[in-house]
């Protein structure tokens, strides 16, 4: 696939799973071998875990892809993850504070498929944003 073509699935991948929340579309996304170095297990199911916490904790949370670049069969994303903390979360309970924090994600796309994830967003700061350390 070209590099506008790999982009375009994690793009769409972002806009439609994680902003979205349309999980039913996980098929048309993920490779049946799918690894995620990210969540536990470390398979679809951990992605589908992470999707239904995102969304239980931070309804309405938006993933904003702030630069994405290809090389070869990897595509790298640097975001912005933003919401309102409405549900529970690592312990703390719902605080009604906005957060906004920084991240990174690596995908391989193979035929048009993910098949593997790594990611990284800044959960001391979005801690502090919900009010964790208060």
């Amino acid at each position: 696939m070209s590099n506008n073509a790999n982009k375009d699935v994690i793009t769409r991948f972002i806009t439609e799973i994680w902003n979205g929340n349309y999980l039913d579309a996980l098929d048309a996304f993920l490779d049946p071998a799918y690894y995620d170095y990210t969540y536990e297990p470390r398979n679809r199911e951990g992605l589908e875990r992470a999707l239904l916490l995102m969304q239980s904790a931070f309804p309405g949370h938006e993933t904003m892809i702030e630069e994405i670049v290809e090389e070869g069969d990897t595509v790298a994303v640097c975001l912005t993850l933003r919401g309102t903390h409405a549900g529970p979360f690592r312990g703390l309970p719902a605080s009604g504070k906005l957060f906004a924090i920084g991240g990174y994600r690596f995908y391989k796309v193979s035929d048009g498929k993910i098949t593997s994830h790594r990611g990284l967003i800044d959960l001391p700061s979005l801690l502090q944003q919900i009010g964790a350390n208060n």
